[in-house]
């Protein structure tokens, strides 16, 4: 009876070899055994992965029987590969490219240090063979790919790898020519994209052949839109393999000039025939001819794209999807955008808008002009992401460029309503936002504010009153619910869609959800970047419309994504994603810097701890952050920075206007310019705070014979009282003018001692002001009864134990001010 072999755990190094060797024998076939079921190699793919069967240990860590039996199980399993990889069958060649390629990337370094080269060759002869299947074909290219992205990690073989890469070069392009279909061209394009990233210079002596192959396809008429992609962003790669700046600005040129030649056939009747000569012309370089565009003399424009408006829309948008990535990909050297070009281009796109000019009216015919405008939304949003993707590619540096863009948006703003158009055009009013900063909103604040009024609108939604606000208590809320329940006899999700229909009227409008989440997005860039620069004239606009849309969004009932995962349609994704841009766009009005408390605080309080009991997951989490970014304007801990007391106000000698204004001054708090501002952030106030910060500032003593007091709330003030010496008391005013106290101050002081603890009127504070004349001093009643408790408590031995840390010498006043006699 054979033994069973008992194993630790399930990562027991035991157990490899034994998994790998069980599935070499029930799912890989071998040269006798057929292939049965293709999907059991999920399986087989999912076990390798998992448990890591081909990464074998080093020696050091197991010992030698273990390390035989792991490395005797990975030469059969390599073994079985190359014997499939060199069958005539299709099918089991298939299987041995396949794991081949699942090979390179999980076997040890040094198995595949060994071994990639034998690897690469067997791979590679599948791409020479012109009798090998289209499917061996491209999984040859798929597994080489993976081959090659293992190779460069190890940086000893650097020279060897591109000597690699550029073997396959020819093959592939042999074979786009041979072979047509898209399962090919992709597993091709993938192939040379990986070459392009890693190995760029195994393109240098094929460079233009791999151009020319490229442009054919994407000019070609089968070729699908998706693939079609895949073409343009490889082509927009190409340049890297040279490196230099002059490969990159000439592949610009190329596709800008193809593009507007596309442009001149397609606008034929809509613009003025000089337009497109003109913009042919602004891209030869100064001095020299205009390079030939891609595709050749005519641009890629055959007798098919005469006839097909559909087609030249087709390649115009594929070739600004290039330039779009030439502008957002990294290259090694720095380039020259040309800005100026491709603002021109994307207006001369725009400005069409299917309109026919008067002169132009005999030359077109009615179906002309329906397939023209059939095609123009397809087209103006590819002129829009390439103004997206110049933005995004130059930044700050977009400013001498700053007022071209800007009446262009503007422009196209008044004259746009296609959702997806305007969603685009609320992309790119963010970018340029958070890429220009203030000067931008400024300039961009009043469109945006108007645009995303309309889209927003709460006006064309039944059943919602815009003048009404609607109550979001926890008890309207459940008690809503509960009574829809009540009433209906309905499945838990029937019941929580109807309360949905219920508490949230549909929206009839023309805005679909996906443009309001883009225009409230826009609105929160806007008061992110500019909202201390709000005027009056829009900022009280969005700050109602934000309070007013998120109320609104989530009222009658919160989006529950995970409750409703099993539902076929996106509604539910839809009002969550709604929701949350609504409510941080609520945020951002409430958090925005303002000279004003924010006008719905107690709103947006309750509308965040509401969502943050009862809304789901994602929109609960976002309501407990919107709480605590709002903690520091529910309870500030200081005033702002222009309601405290200013140099000016503390050492008057250095301002002629500051002893006036101090001896003027009233009972009531101080007068200075920011007491308007702080007035409105604290209301209705009690003055002491106010009182007390004036006597800080009026009222200062030595340090060595004091008594710290704790006077306001939340500010340290300390109050130097001295009955010993009275001749040391010196007033903040004039402590550099000033060396003694007058005589009748010391008399007042000590007649204070000696008729003791006075009760004073409500209302007295103490007012210490001692003038540049030498005037004396007047004590109020309050002074005098805090110097007359202070030392009674000390001739009979009580202590004042103050649980506040003592201010140290020194820590406002230099060693000069506390010296002084």
């Amino acid at each position: 009876m054979a033994s069973f072999e008992r194993f630790g755990d399930m990562c027991d190094i035991r157990l490899k070899p034994k998994i790998l060797r069980n599935l070499l024998s029930e799912y890989v076939p071998n040269e006798k055994q057929p292939l049965t079921n293709f999907q059991s190699l999920s399986k087989v793919v999912s076990s390798i992965s998992t448990h890591k069967l081909l990464s074998e240990s080093p020696p050091a860590s197991i010992d030698q029987k273990l390390q035989a039996k792991a490395k005797s199980a990975v030469d059969d399993w390599v073994d079985r590969l190359l014997a499939l990889v060199s069958s005539d069958m299709p099918d089991k060649c298939w299987v041995g490219i396949s794991l081949m390629g699942v090979t390179c990337e999980e076997c040890g370094s040094d198995r595949f240090f060994s071994s990639y080269s034998v690897w690469f060759n067997s791979l590679l002869s599948h791409l020479k063979n012109p009798a090998s299947s289209r499917i061996v074909r491209v999984a040859s290219c798929t597994s080489i790919s993976d081959l090659l992205t293992r190779l460069s990690r190890f940086s000893n073989t650097k020279k060897d790898a591109v000597s690699h890469a550029a073997k396959v070069i020819l093959p592939v392009l042999k074979l786009l020519d041979e072979d047509s279909s898209e399962a090919l061209l992709e597993g091709i394009v993938h192939l040379l994209s990986t070459i392009v990233i890693l190995f760029p210079a195994a393109f240098h002596s094929n460079y233009d052949k791999v151009e020319a192959a490229i442009a054919s396809n994407i000019f070609s008429a089968k070729t699908s839109s998706n693939m079609l992609k895949k073409c343009a962003h490889f082509l927009a790669l190409l340049p890297k393999a040279k490196g230099d700046e002059g490969n990159w600005s000439l592949m610009m040129q190329k596709l800008l000039i193809s593009i507007n030649v596309h442009l001149n056939n397609f606008f034929q009747g809509l613009e003025e025939e000089t337009k497109g000569t003109k913009a042919i012309q602004r891209l030869a370089p100064p001095g020299k001819d205009a390079p030939s565009p891609l595709g050749g003399e005519n641009g890629g424009l055959d007798d098919a794209a005469w006839n097909s408006e559909q087609l030249i829309v087709s390649r115009v948008s594929t070739l600004m999807f290039c330039s779009s990535m030439m502008l957002t990909s990294s290259y090694k050297s720095k380039v020259n955008i040309p800005v100026g070009s491709l603002l021109s281009l994307v207006e001369r796109v725009l400005a069409v808008n299917g309109s026919l000019p008067r002169a132009m009216s005999p030359f077109m015919t009615g179906i002309q002009q329906e397939l023209v405008c059939a095609e123009l939304p397809t087209l103006h949003l590819s002129a829009l992401e390439l103004l997206h993707s110049t933005i995004k590619s130059i930044h700050s540096q977009l400013l001498p460029y700053a007022a071209s863009v800007v009446r262009l948006v503007s422009s196209y703003f008044r004259k746009c309503s296609l959702p997806e158009l305007r969603i685009k055009l609320y992309s790119i009013t963010t970018t340029l936002l958070k890429s220009m900063g203030v000067g931008m909103a400024m300039q961009l604040a009043q469109e945006v504010v108007t645009n995303a009024y309309v889209d927003l609108d709460l006006k064309s939604v039944e059943g919602f009153d815009a003048s009404r606000k609607p109550s979001l208590t926890n008890g309207a809320l459940l008690q809503a619910c509960s009574k829809k329940r009540k009433h209906s006899n309905k499945s838990g999700v029937e019941a929580d869609t109807s309360v949905f229909e219920v508490g949230v009227p549909h929206n009839h409008s023309s805005s679909p959800i996906s443009l309001k989440i883009a225009a409230l997005e826009a609105l929160e860039t806007l008061l992110t970047i500019g909202g201390s620069l709000g005027s009056d004239s829009w900022r009280e606009r969005v700050d109602n419309l934000l309070m007013t849309t998120a109320t609104n969004a989530c009222e009658g009932r919160w989006a529950n994504a995970e409750t409703h995962q099993c539902l076929p349609n996106k509604s539910i994704m839809g009002l969550v994603e709604f929701q949350l841009a609504a409510l941080r766009a609520f945020l951002a009005s409430l958090v925005s810097p303002s000279r004003v408390r924010p006008a719905f605080l107690a709103e947006g309080l309750e509308l965040f701890r509401t969502g943050k009991l009862q809304a789901g997951m994602k929109v609960a989490g976002f309501c407990a952050h919107a709480l605590m970014s709002l903690e520091v304007v529910i309870h500030p801990r200081a005033l702002p920075l222009d309601g405290l007391p200013s140099v000016s106000n503390l050492f008057p000698d250095n301002n002629p206007m500051a002893s006036q204004k101090h001896n003027t001054a009233k009972l009531n708090g101080i007068t200075h310019d920011g007491d308007d501002l702080r007035n409105r952030w604290l209301g209705s106030a009690d003055g002491t705070y106010n009182n007390e910060i004036q006597r800080t500032s009026d009222t200062t003593l030595p340090l060595q014979e004091t008594k710290r007091l704790k006077l306001g709330n939340d500010l340290a003030t300390v109050v130097s009282l001295s009955v010993q010496d009275p001749k040391d008391m010196v007033a903040s005013e004039n402590v550099q003018q000033a060396e003694k106290v007058p005589e009748s101050t010391e008399e007042s002081l000590r007649d204070v001692s000696d008729k003791g603890a006075m009760a004073p009127k409500d209302g007295d504070r103490e007012v210490v002001s001692v003038t540049q004349e030498g005037e004396d001093l007047v004590v109020k009643d309050s002074l005098m009864e805090e110097a007359a408790i202070v030392k009674k408590k000390e001739s009979s031995g009580q202590s004042d134990d103050d649980p506040i840390p003592s201010l140290q010498e020194g820590d406002f006043f230099s060693d000069s001010d506390t010296d002084t006699d």
